[in-house]
C-alpha cells in the first residue's frame, strides 16, 4: 500500500477522505501526520512516510526532534519539518493547559487510549501515575508484535522513574481485531509484575485493546 500513489489507492483508505466521512479520531497516528505532511516522495506515498517517521522515533519521539533530524528522512524538506514540528509544538501547549487525568478504572483508561484501536501495529504504551491516579507521562516503549519485539524492562521502567510515578499501566493493541490476551500477553504481564515489585512500582493493569473493545487484567483478577 505505501509503494502505490496516493490516487491509486481507494478512497476510503486516504487519510482525507476518511477524515471527511467520518472524523479526525478514526485516523491512526500515520495518517494524522499525512495530512500535514501532505505528500511523498518517488516509491513512497504520503501514508508510508509518515509511518516511516513515527515507525522511527515513535510518537512520543516527535516532542524532542529538531529540524536537522527530519531533513535527514528522504522526502523531508526544512518546510515539512517546520509543518511537523508546528503540530507537535502546538500538541505540547494544549497538553500544559489540560487539566489533571485521573484514572481510576479499566474504563477510563480504555476511554484515554481507545484510538489505539485504529492502529495497524501492535504497540505497547506506558501510563504512569500517582497514588492518586493522576497521570504523571505516556509513553510508547515499544511499536511491533509483543513476541516479536524483544522489550526490555528498563525502557518500561525508565519512565516511571523519570517522573517520579508511583503506579503503571500497561495497554497494548491487537491489530487483528480480537482484545482476548494470548498467552505470551500473560506471561509478559506476569514478569513485569514482579520486576516492578522489586522496584518498588505497581503494575495497576494491563488493557488489550482490539475492534470488539478491552481486556483488562486487573478486573479478571490477573494482576
Amino acid at each position: 500500500m505505501y509503494r502505490k500513489k496516493i490516487k491509486e489507492l481507494p478512497k476510503d483508505l486516504l487519510p482525507r477522505e476518511k477524515a471527511l466521512a467520518s472524523s479526525l479520531n478514526s485516523l491512526s497516528d500515520a495518517e494524522l501526520l499525512a495530512l500535514s505532511i501532505g505528500s511523498g516522495v518517488k516509491g513512497l506515498n504520503v501514508i508510508g512516510l509518515a509511518d516511516k517517521i513515527i515507525s522511527k522515533f515513535g510518537l512520543e519521539g516527535l516532542k524532542n526532534l529538531s529540524i536537522d533530524e527530519l531533513t535527514k528522512i528522504k522526502g523531508i524538506g526544512i518546510t515539512k519539518a517546520l509543518q511537523i514540528l508546528a503540530i507537535v509544538e502546538l500538541a505540547k501547549r494544549l497538553n500544559e493547559d489540560r487539566e489533571r487525568i485521573v484514572l481510576n478504572s479499566p474504563e477510563d483508561v480504555y476511554k484515554y487510549t481507545k484510538n489505539l484501536k485504529n492502529e495497524t501495529q501492535e504497540k505497547l504504551i506506558c501510563l504512569y501515575t500517582n497514588t492518586s491516579n493522576e497521570l504523571l507521562d505516556e509513553k510508547t516503549v515499544a511499536i511491533g508484535s509483543l513476541n516479536v519485539l524483544s522489550i526490555k524492562p528498563r525502557d518500561i521502567f525508565y519512565y516511571a522513574l523519570k517522573s517520579n510515578a508511583y503506579g503503571i499501566i500497561l495497554i497494548h493493541n491487537h491489530p487483528n481485531g480480537y482484545c482476548k490476551p494470548s498467552q505470551e500477553d500473560i506471561l509478559f504481564t506476569d514478569k513485569v509484575k514482579n520486576l516492578a515489585i522489586e522496584l518498588g512500582f505497581e503494575i495497576l493493569d494491563h488493557i488489550v485493546i482490539g475492534k470488539d473493545g478491552y481486556f483488562s487484567f486487573a478486573r479478571e483478577n490477573l494482576i
